[in-house]
């Protein structure tokens, strides 16, 4: 009997997400948050942030409007009233002592240093919304080390999440010498949280994985838009050593290597337009620094290029993903190779494997020449010493 085909929620809230459950879209709360008596959110208030540098008022935003009376589980260190009135969360506690102990660590060494400050420490503890993220992070990363409490900790690493979008959507932010810092750093971190979560909960198989990716990929287009304008100010921030370190890793890439310049070459013999063409190509360009990043197995190699790619992809490539075009999933087999190279970093695990098998089962054995390389990255990701040092 033939599957029965259904059409699928897209604009659903964060909960009914999380839950992988149909959602009703209803605002301010759906219907499933309304009778399970959930905390309900949705994702266009990440976009809603993104455009506060506006004239817009807060409270001309649909997101606001839909959460001002939402509660915090993180308050801002500021607000007097709610220190005095509430109890101490301990749950919030051993998220941060976990951060500050156990996944700081696993952050890139420059972006780890950079948040060991003095200074950057101070900025976090008075950034309310870039808090919210940062204890996120914990406990997306607590879910991954404790089976037995997994959905618990994946329960509040999606509230904390959600809470910081809030907190952010809720403030009437400029990008000046002041925000800039902690409007980078909590991008970086949002960015690394939506990929990550994608590749741990995969257990829904390839077609809901693949809408999950795409979709985190539009909020990633979001958070490039926070930072674009602010780059001169941040050389000049308490991060010009992280921002000075990433500009020097990046010049020193030019040029596509032999692998990215097959892909091309397959795209171009194609003969898909113009348009679509170069779509593809901004794709591969983008994606060459995270393949050279990467170094094909060589440990403790950056994973800063790697997570990058999904902000500098195009909205173009993104949409071609999302309806399954044969070669914008033979683009992404090959991102999916970085991350099997990195498969030791606690959020990637076994993403990229996962992603590279279902993308050949997918498009069937018609395709084995462009996906040539991916499927030989499963197995000889240590033949990397062969490869010519850029």
């Amino acid at each position: 009997m033939p599957r029965r085909t259904h059409k699928k929620s897209r604009n659903g809230c964060l909960e009914c997400k999380r839950r992988h459950i149909k959602c009703d879209e209803k605002r301010p709360t759906c219907t499933n948050c309304t009778t399970s008596e959930r905390f309900c959110e949705y994702v266009d208030i990440f976009l809603s942030a993104t455009r506060s540098r506006t004239n817009s008022s807060p409270a001309s935003s649909p997101a606001v409007a839909a959460t001002r009376d939402q509660p915090s589980d993180v308050s801002s260190p500021r607000s007097n009233s709610v220190l005095q009135d509430a109890p101490v969360n301990m749950l919030h506690i051993q998220l941060l002592h976990h951060l500050m102990t156990e996944t700081r660590s696993t952050f890139y060494e420059n972006f780890n240093e950079a948040i060991s400050s003095p200074e950057i420490l101070q900025i976090c503890m008075s950034s309310p919304y870039l808090m919210n993220e940062l204890l996120a992070l914990s406990a997306l990363h607590l879910s991954t080390l404790h089976p037995a409490e997994q959905e618990f900790y994946r329960h509040h690493a999606a509230q904390l999440q959600t809470h910081a979008l809030t907190n952010l959507n809720g403030m009437e932010l400029e990008v000046n010498q002041e925000t800039c810092v902690p409007l980078f750093l909590f991008a970086g971190l949002l960015n690394m949280h939506l990929l990550y979560d994608v590749l741990i909960n995969k257990d829904q198989g390839f077609d809901h994985f693949l809408d999950q990716l795409v979709s985190s990929f539009r909020l990633h287009r979001g958070i490039r838009a926070i930072t674009k304008d602010s780059w001169g100010m941040l050389r000049e921030s308490p991060l010009k050593p992280l921002i000075l370190d990433g500009e020097k890793r990046f010049s020193k890439i030019t040029g596509l290597d032999p692998e990215c310049t097959k892909l091309l070459a397959l795209i171009k013999a194609a003969k898909l337009g113009p348009s679509i063409t170069n779509t593809y190509k901004q794709a591969i360009e983008s994606l060459q620094h995270g393949m050279v990043a990467c170094s094909y197995g060589t440990p403790g190699a950056s994973i800063s290029e790697i997570t990058a790619w999904p902000i500098l992809v195009s909205p173009e490539y993104i949409d071609l993903l999302s309806m399954r075009c044969p070669e914008a999933l033979a683009v992404l087999a090959y991102y999916a190779a970085c991350l099997h190279t990195r498969r030791d970093v606690w959020g990637f695990g076994d993403g990229g494997r996962f992603l590279i098998e279902s993308i050949i089962t997918y498009l069937g054995p018609d395709w084995a020449e462009w996906l040539d390389w991916p499927a030989r990255a499963l197995g000889n990701h240590h033949q990397s010493s062969q490869r010519a040092e850029f």
